[in-house]
């Protein structure tokens, strides 16, 4: 958003009600063409996780859907159906007011796109193989009941891989709109002197309002080997019910991890039931039996359309050496034993 100001000197020599015109069209003008926004959300939760007779309470945020985040994203409108875009956005530690990690490492792009032609994006985001383990999971990657618990090297990836969730220096294509319903996109990440974070990968999907199904494969060399990402899932919307399904195998030279999820959430009145079975079996050397299974059962209360009130429980039950836990403050857990979590919070959406 441009802000228009006229020097001084002509201010002097202008009434102020022309001056005031002046400005006031002038900001039209630069509105009607470009406009910036400011969002995030806010997450605050009570977390009681267990693990190994061992307990602790905390707070904790983004439990519902989103991680506590702030965010700036602007489009300009340069005519002829093309535009310009920038996206910047951080994590919050909204419990001490810090910024978690580093700068808008979440994400951070400037792109072009174009109704006919799609969007080429340019910078940190998110892989194409992140989303399918995100949007077609009923708790998303967040909380105690988040999909990503039971991921072995969340967010990560396994070998020495960085490009699990997101790549940076990446360049992104994605379709444009109004395919008939078909979706996707391409991404090529440059390494630039960093092993395993080199990535080449994309997304193919289809979404008629009811059924939304999505495959992606990426690929990250690390060393002398290839850390892959394969994964296929959806969602089919009943009305009075939405189900999800997911597969995600990652993969590199003697370990493999395959994530299967079911779940379902149910509208109630102003709120939402969720509930999600989801397991974890990895091979490889020393690793057949190191596998987990995740049952998680949580209520969303819409308080409004940005604002709700909600409520997850969460068991791990781990096998052989695998040693998941629900929370990043749950006390470590011993290699086999179960963990467990219960979590209440408010999340507010701007």
């Amino acid at each position: 958003m441009r802000i228009t100001t006229l020097p001084f000197r002509l201010r002097r020599r202008l009434p102020h009600a022309v001056t005031g015109a002046i400005c006031i069209a002038a900001s039209a003008s630069a509105t009607a063409q470009s406009s910036v926004q400011v969002f995030g959300t806010l997450d605050m939760n009570i977390t009681y996780s267990k693990s190994d007779g061992r307990s602790v309470k905390s707070m904790d945020q983004g439990g519902n859907i989103f991680p506590s985040r702030l965010g700036f994203r602007g489009t300009e409108d340069l005519g002829g159906g093309l535009a310009a875009s920038f996206w910047l956005e951080m994590a919050l530690l909204p419990d001490t007011g810090e910024i978690q990690g580093t700068g808008f490492h979440r994400r951070s792009t400037v792109s072009l796109s174009h109704n006919s032609f799609g969007e080429l994006r340019l910078g940190r985001d998110y892989t194409p193989t992140f989303w399918n383990i995100s949007q077609f999971s009923p708790f998303g990657t967040v909380g105690v009941g988040g999909s990503a618990n039971i991921v072995e090297g969340w967010p990560f990836g396994l070998g020495g891989a960085r490009t699990l969730a997101r790549a940076n220096n990446s360049v992104g294509y994605f379709l444009p709109k109004g395919l008939g319903g078909f979706y996707g996109q391409a991404m090529y990440a440059l390494p630039e002197g960093e092993d395993g974070a080199r990535y080449r990968g994309g997304r193919v999907g289809w979404t008629n309002g009811t059924i939304d199904v999505a495959a992606a494969y990426g690929v990250t060399p690390v060393g002398a080997n290839d850390y892959t990402v394969a994964t296929l899932g959806g969602t089919y919307d009943f009305g009075l019910a939405k189900l999800y399904a997911n597969y995600y195998r990652q993969k590199t030279e003697g370990d493999k991890q395959v994530n299967a999820m079911l779940g379902v959430s149910v509208p109630v009145g102003p709120g939402v039931i969720k509930v999600s079975l989801a397991r974890s079996n990895r091979s490889g050397p020393g690793l057949d039996n190191d596998d987990a299974t995740q049952y998680a059962v949580g209520y969303v209360h819409y308080l409004s359309k940005r604002t709700a009130l909600y409520g997850t429980y969460s068991l791990v039950r781990n096998r052989g050496n695998a040693a998941y836990v629900v929370a990043d403050s749950s006390p470590a857990s011993t290699p086999g034993r179960a963990a467990r979590g219960l979590q209440f919070g408010i999340s507010h959406n701007f």
